[in-house]
């Protein structure tokens, strides 16, 4: 299997992943639960998953496919904060001690990296002329 192939099937995967992740935590909001081990073992699969995914991005860059991107540094700069995303809302949002209100943050920032892996996805194809 050629690793464009790989990469696409693992950006379907971030995508989906990341919105059930993001739907857990509004679901925890909901309950008024706060987040557990479970979830943060789940955003700990997520980051590995969208770490492999940027790697292997990385790896195809360097092999001369950005050239088939349409505009390859908007693609670049999404898979960037695509990585650093829930990492980030976490160091911001862990010291906060209301765990309502750190349920919501993660659920939102689950939401604004699935947005961000959507765009990521579909910047190759509808960036192009002529969409």
């Amino acid at each position: 299997m050629p690793l464009t192939q790989i990469h696409a099937g693992l950006a379907n995967t971030a995508l989906l992943f990341i919105a059930v992740l993001g739907i857990w935590a509004f679901g925890l909001r909901v309950m008024n639960r706060p987040l557990g081990s479970s979830w943060f073992g789940a955003a700990v699969m997520g980051e590995v998953l969208l770490v492999v995914q940027a790697l292997i991005g990385a790896l195809l860059y360097l092999q001369g496919y950005g050239g088939m991107l349409v505009r390859p540094f908007m693609h670049i700069l999404y898979g960037i904060v695509a990585v650093v995303t829930l990492p980030a809302a976490w160091s911001y949002f862990g010291h906060v001690e209301d765990e309502r209100v750190k349920t919501l943050a993660m659920a939102v920032a689950c939401a604004f990296l699935w947005g961000i892996l959507q765009r990521t996805a579909t910047v190759v194809y509808f960036d192009a002329p002529g969409f």
